[in-house]
């Protein structure tokens, strides 16, 4: 954890949490705000097996049986998340050490999961929005897009397997030429579960409030820990060949290749009118 808390949870409900990222001014999502959050989902299950939700013996359930919801949001009026820190990049590991497994935590968590998205929500604040098995949206300022392609740079395999999953082939393709998504948009494609109402006096929270009520609803018919078992076993392949320590190739190795490629071709053409003389 780090010396200044970047994000907080709350539990408005006996099993819904809430994770709300706080961390100026945009919810970079750097190694100590990735690792906070792994840590925070510790939290979360801890207390959700603590009710008996997550218990095989009837017994011991309680009376929320496998019910259980965690919501993830944003405490900052303008970003879900704007991505990844740059800085990040320059380990090598990165992807493969921080990102990828509270990514692959996320996508496998015991809980229904749901992203509040309130803001922007930008490269790997869209993937991490991804992640949850629903996303709510607010109506007002919002978008969300994966920008590497504007920066030159090529998606880790974790953040392609991510997108291609979850997004149709035309919408995979749009996404990666770098289209900003409107609400509107991203509910027809699917992406988004609901967009809610939040703009004007009253109605503040309501995209919190909302998707708190839809974990709560999608869980309650959720046999005592079988939501976890199920996803572990829907994303295993999946998670295994989105695994980032397959190479990623960079733009100026890619040109690299290619030229490798035309002197072989050269060299190949110039064996062959040898031969032929």
């Amino acid at each position: 954890m780090s010396a200044t808390p970047l994000m907080t949870l709350t539990r408005p409900h006996p099993v819904a949490w809430v994770i709300s990222l706080a961390s100026p001014p945009d919810n970079r999502l750097t190694p100590e705000l990735l690792h906070e959050l792994g840590a925070m989902l510790d939290i979360v299950e801890a207390e959700w097996r603590a009710t008996g939700a997550g218990n095989e013996d009837p017994k011991e359930r309680g009376k929320y049986n496998g019910a259980g919801t965690l919501v993830i949001t944003s405490a900052l009026p303008k970003f879900f998340s704007n991505g990844l820190d740059p800085t990040c990049l320059i380990d090598p590991n990165f992807f493969e050490s921080d990102y990828d497994p509270v990514m692959y935590r996320l996508m496998t968590f015991p809980l229904v999961t749901v992203a509040a998205i309130n803001g922007h929500a930008f490269a790997g604040g869209m993937v991490l929005a991804l992640s949850c098995d629903f996303r709510v949206m607010t109506s007002g300022k919002g978008m969300v897009s994966m920008n590497e392609i504007f920066l030159g740079l090529p998606l880790p395999n974790s953040f392609n397997q991510i997108i291609s999953s979850r997004l149709t082939p035309r919408a995979a393709r749009d996404t990666m030429l770098g289209k900003r998504w409107t609400q509107p948009e991203l509910l027809k494609e699917g992406v988004l579960d609901e967009i809610v109402d939040d703009q004007g006096a009253g109605k503040e929270g309501a995209v919190l409030k909302r998707a708190v009520e839809l974990g709560l609803k999608a869980s309650q018919t959720i046999g005592s820990g079988s939501w976890g078992a199920i996803k572990e076993g829907l994303y295993h392949a999946f998670i295994d060949q989105s695994r980032s320590n397959r190479k990623v190739l960079m733009p100026a190795h890619a040109a690299i290749g290619f030229e490798k490629r035309r002197e072989l071709q050269k060299l190949t053409a110039a064996k062959l009118s040898s031969a032929k003389l």
